[in-house]
């Protein structure tokens, strides 16, 4: 069996991270939809915390790409970290957006909290891709015979 190397580790906690991020955006999706306007509900919200839930799986999928070319071709390449880690940080920036345009409703104010939650989870994903592009790959010794 072979041995996750540093940098598997590492994209391995990112894609958890990621994972909880997401699940913390479809926990707070019916909040938006139902209780941020009054007396109706905010479709436009909804439609927009759709996209950043499908934007994020699709990063999550990059994740185990990245993953399962390592696994099977030893191939490493950092492009693909540097583009997740990017696209991470900057879905975060606009999803701040949101955090803070909801810190003054008063009807559900646990909600800015949780974005601002996911926002820290999706930078912090980043930063530990971004790490993960500079560990190298450990030479296995082959045994002789």
């Amino acid at each position: 069996m072979k041995t996750l190397q540093k940098h598997e580790r590492l994209l391995l906690i990112a894609a958890g991270i990621l994972l909880l991020s997401i699940l913390l955006m479809i926990g707070i999706s019916p909040a938006i939809y139902a209780k941020s306007l009054p007396g109706m509900h905010n479709t436009g919200a909804i439609i927009g915390m759709s996209l950043a839930v499908l934007f994020r799986l699709a990063l999550l999928v990059g994740y185990f790409q990245i993953i399962k070319r390592i696994r099977q071709h030893g191939d490493r390449r950092t492009g693909g970290y540097y583009v997740i880690g990017g696209l991470l940080i900057f879905f975060a920036l606009m999803y701040t957006d949101g955090a803070v345009a909801y810190l003054n409703n008063e009807e559900i104010p646990y909600v800015s909290a949780l974005m601002f939650t996911g926002v820290f989870l999706d930078v912090a994903a980043a930063v530990i891709t971004f790490i993960a592009a500079f560990f190298r790959p450990k030479k296995l010794i082959k045994p002789a015979g």
